[in-house]
């Protein structure tokens, strides 16, 4: 039994463990911990299947150096929900991961943040990657005699039930981190292995919808980067000095370094031998509507791209603000709609620059200091503009556009003025339907992902459709 406000319980014995403090048995976590205790499946202690290591902090100080290639050493940025992020990947020596077997990984050992923003989250070793993982995180050695499927096991840490765990079991003075021996005792529910399978092979699924998503993405980068001969400006850019001439019918409105860098100048003396456009002349730019603070709402409205939505390439729209939008208002606002391939633009702060495609059917809205670039002809296909923008070349020209010191700024007016190289229609053709191409596989990937994530929750729930599995085998 819990009462909400106050927070108070009265909890049976099966539910108390070796804590007693208030953060402990919040009537929220007791709550999802009672389902899941009373749920009917079996339930097996993690140290069951796996062994529970990491990294110490002697070993880390002590033999870890970064080197430019070599062994993988992941850090928790590298740990995402359900899948393994190979960006800003570190590196170390052969020399030293053979040094440290212990904690050397293999395919079915779990990843597991242990500290920081993305406490908890959790995901499979890459089939086939050697690696090590940093003191900031634990890893799940898979024993050898024990029959489990680990993209199972994964899905339900990073399922409701596996968060209210972590969550329990984090400490709360300073920085967020896990207690390791508690960490030891977390449950897993065991159904029978068809249901493992069923639910792991999504997750299966989601990982090579990812990979050939990347695959698309890296062909377009190839086929624009050679038809732009990044070659060629590259050596020009090597050779740039700190100072050049600018000529009189270079010289705008704008007299200031960053805007009339060496750098841009080449980049724009390179695109010379190509047909260019400017970004107004052959797109549409709405600056996103400032709504009040009042109109936000968690749980109903209409959705919002806010600026911290927007990565390179996609939208997070699983956790979209929403905003309650009377009528009257909805009609005066409309302008302020995206929709689906359209690209929204971040025009303010840290996230300056990055560029992403809104590929879903249903309307949104974009909020304050995010540019929605719609075409207004099919001269230029969008997925090809949104390789541009995002490549170095496009943040190199997007910097040059931004002003101000503390947080960095872009004007529509600046926005609209980005000079775009056309390269032949066929090309951009490719680039487009692969980058498009590359979302959808991406979002697919995503969805997959929350689907296993639903199935582990209904399963605990007594919502589980066994015909699904019947169906699948």
């Amino acid at each position: 039994m819990a009462l909400e406000k106050p927070s108070a319980i009265y909890a049976a014995n099966i539910l108390i463990e070796d804590r007693i403090d208030a953060d402990a048995y919040n009537y929220l976590y007791i709550k999802e911990i009672s389902k899941l205790k009373f749920s009917g499946l079996k339930l097996a202690n993690i140290t069951d299947f796996y062994s529970v290591e990491m990294l110490t902090g002697f070993e880390n100080s002590k033999y870890i150096n970064y080197t430019n290639q070599g062994i993988p050493f992941i850090r928790c940025k590298n740990i995402r929900d359900n899948y393994f992020d190979e960006d800003d990947l570190t590196y170390i020596s052969e020399e030293v991961y053979n040094i440290l077997k212990r904690a050397q990984l293999s395919d079915d050992d779990l990843l597991y943040t242990k500290t920081g923003s993305n406490l908890g989250q959790v995901c499979c070793v890459p089939k086939g990657m050697k690696a090590i993982a940093s003191s900031n995180c634990c890893f799940f050695k898979k024993s050898q005699n024990k029959s489990i499927d680990s993209h199972y096991v994964s899905t339900f840490l990073n399922s409701k039930y596996g968060k209210v765990q972590t969550n329990r079991a984090q400490t709360k003075t300073g920085q967020p981190t896990i207690d390791f021996q508690r960490l030891k005792q977390f449950l897993i529910p065991i159904p029978s292995p068809e249901i493992q399978k069923y639910i792991g092979d999504k997750v299966r699924k989601a990982e090579e919808l990812r990979e050939e998503a990347k695959r698309l993405k890296k062909e377009a980068e190839e086929i624009f980067y050679e038809a732009i001969e990044i070659d060629k400006l590259n050596s020009k850019l090597i050779k740039v000095t700190k100072f050049s001439w600018i000529k009189e019918n270079q010289i705008e409105d704008r007299l200031d370094l960053k805007y009339n860098s060496p750098s841009i100048i080449t980049i724009y003396e390179h695109f010379r031998k190509y047909k260019c456009s400017l970004l107004k002349d052959e797109f549409k730019t709405i600056s996103g509507y400032a709504f009040s603070s009042g109109d936000f709402d968690d749980m109903d409205g209409e959705k919002v791209i806010k600026i911290g939505d927007i990565s390179d390439f996609t939208i997070d729209t699983t956790s979209l603000t929403r905003v309650k939008i009377g009528t009257k208002v909805k009609e005066r606002i409309r302008e302020f709609s995206c929709n689906i391939q359209d690209l929204v633009y971040a025009m303010t702060g840290a996230t300056i620059g990055k560029v992403a495609m809104y590929i879903d059917n249903e309307t949104v809205y974009i909020n304050q200091r995010v540019a929605c670039i719609k075409p207004k002809r099919n001269n230029i296909p969008t997925g090809y503009l949104l390789l541009y923008l995002n490549s170095d070349i496009g943040k190199e020209i997007s910097y040059s556009l931004s002003t101000g010191v503390a947080q960095p700024n872009i004007a529509l007016e600046e926005l609209n003025n980005i000079v775009i190289p056309q390269l032949a229609n066929n090309i951009m053709d490719k680039i487009h339907h692969n980058v498009l191409n590359s979302l959808i596989k991406h979002k697919e990937s995503k969805q997959l992902i929350q689907e296993a994530k639903r199935d582990v929750e209904d399963l605990i729930e007594g919502n589980f459709d066994m015909s699904k599995v019947k169906a699948n085998s």
